[in-house]
């Protein structure tokens, strides 16, 4: 169990106190973690995040889908129970893009954002 976040804060209930997540949705908030965090930019866990951040400076639009496939694949390794369905890619201003990963955790569907 893990406490639920939202846009990068803790979420509380009306009580005050942080709500939590568990199963499939705490599974859901892991994977978007690590899509969302920058390879390496944690000392103690070098190799959690994703190289998405990357994707704009190293690849043409029509080699996202195969880069960012990489870069997911890399970064879910530690979660054996997640399935990626879908990638798809919006331009977002000059040099920008948003990438939305469809997925399955433990039999429940997701979708999540990540936009470089």
């Amino acid at each position: 169990m893990e406490l639920k976040l939202e846009n990068g804060a803790y979420v509380t209930g009306s009580s005050g106190r942080p709500e939590t997540v568990s199963g499939a949705e705490e599974t859901a908030q892991r994977v978007l973690l690590r899509l969302t965090a920058r390879r390496g930019g944690f000392a103690p866990l070098p190799e959690y995040g994703s190289r998405l951040y990357l994707l704009p400076r190293t690849a043409k639009p029509s080699g996202y889908e195969t880069a960012a496939r990489q870069y997911i694949a890399e970064a879910l390794a530690e979660e054996p129970a997640v399935e990626v369905t879908a990638v798809r890619f919006t331009p977002v201003g000059a040099d920008g893009v948003r990438i939305d990963v469809d997925f399955t955790a433990g039999g429940a569907a997701f979708t999540g954002a990540v936009t470089v």
